[in-house]
């Protein structure tokens, strides 16, 4: 059965009753992997009077061996579809993983999902700073990437692919997002994005405590707000290569370290191995025409290597919701 994410989405004039705070779903993105370790240690600081939060460590092997995964990237495991099927689900410790997670925050296929919000931590090799990624639907994702985007700004809204299932771990719950914080070396927590991302969080679950009480006051005064936002084009560039397949190229200097910058047409994109700039050409990397401004994200992430991924394309724009005023 298809997903009906309508009928599943915490509502804006809803009560949250359960958050989760996952990490380690990449054994080797230890900024959350200590995050949440932290938070477990130290219960109390995630406690609120009226909502349940829920911490743990999604990956246990991949954090033991400090990698990203064991067999199989755990965060492409979450489609319906996938978590349904018996025979995939005993196909590796991943997958086996995918399914207790499932249970404990959703299940995903139930009508009524354990879980009201799930953030899970991550941290890229990119210089993406804080991005807040979540489904293009789910308003009161970004009622909270708004009000995180007004503490620190450094905190960007980047919306997934527009589909009609992610195999993404945020998905399983009613609402969520991707806390994607960088750059961060595999295995290394970076100090200034550790406190930000703490302080963050903190100040999420403070502001879920302030929603629910709003709503146990009686309150129903709704008012629009809009933020901008960064939206997938499905557009992902690899790097180049021999005719045998093997790496011949980096990204270009310009391009490094510039996450969110916008690409205009004729930018250096790559340099080969031998020196020489490749350009950008928006009809050559199959950006849509109807297509703004482009801007880069995921630049030279560490992790894409093997899923042959340079770089992501993104365009800018806005998403209006309504909340209940404060």
């Amino acid at each position: 059965a298809a997903m009906d994410w309508k009928r599943r989405r915490t509502l804006p004039a809803a009560r949250v009753q359960r958050v989760a705070i996952v990490g380690g779903t990449h054994g080797n993105e230890s900024n959350g992997v200590f995050l949440a370790k932290h938070f477990m240690r130290h219960p109390g600081l995630v406690k609120r009077a009226s909502f349940e939060t829920d911490v743990f460590l999604a990956n246990h092997g991949a954090v033991e061996r400090n990698t990203r995964y064991v067999d199989e990237d755990l965060n492409r495991c979450y489609l319906l579809s996938d978590l349904k099927d018996d025979e995939k689900a005993v196909q590796n410790s991943e997958r086996r993983r995918a399914r207790e997670v499932d249970e404990r925050l959703g299940p995903k296929g139930a009508p009524e999902p354990r879980c009201d919000l799930v953030i899970d931590l991550h941290n890229t090799t990119a210089a993406t700073d804080v991005a807040l990624m979540m489904a293009p639907d789910d308003d009161f994702a970004h009622e909270i990437g708004h009000h995180l985007m007004s503490l620190d700004g450094g905190v960007r809204i980047v919306n997934w692919n527009t589909q009609a299932d992610w195999s993404l771990c945020p998905s399983v719950g009613r609402s969520g997002m991707t806390f994607e914080v960088g750059p961060c070396p595999w295995g290394c927590v970076v100090p200034d994005l550790f406190q930000r991302s703490r302080k963050l969080l903190l100040a999420l679950l403070d502001y879920v405590e302030a929603h629910n009480a709003r709503i146990a006051a009686g309150a129903s005064v709704r008012e629009s707000v809009t933020v901008p936002v960064y939206r997938s084009l499905g557009v992902a560039i690899d790097y180049p290569r021999t005719r045998e397949g093997d790496l011949d190229g980096m990204v270009h200097s310009d391009l490094q370290g510039r996450d969110f910058g916008e690409l205009r047409e004729g930018d250096g994109l790559f340099m080969t191995l031998g020196g020489e700039t490749l350009r950008f050409c928006r009809k050559d990397h199959k950006v849509p025409e109807d297509a703004g401004s482009v801007y880069a994200v995921f630049v030279n992430e560490a992790a894409y290597y093997e899923k042959k991924l340079a770089v992501m394309l993104f365009d800018k724009g806005e998403k209006t919701f309504s909340k209940l005023q404060a």
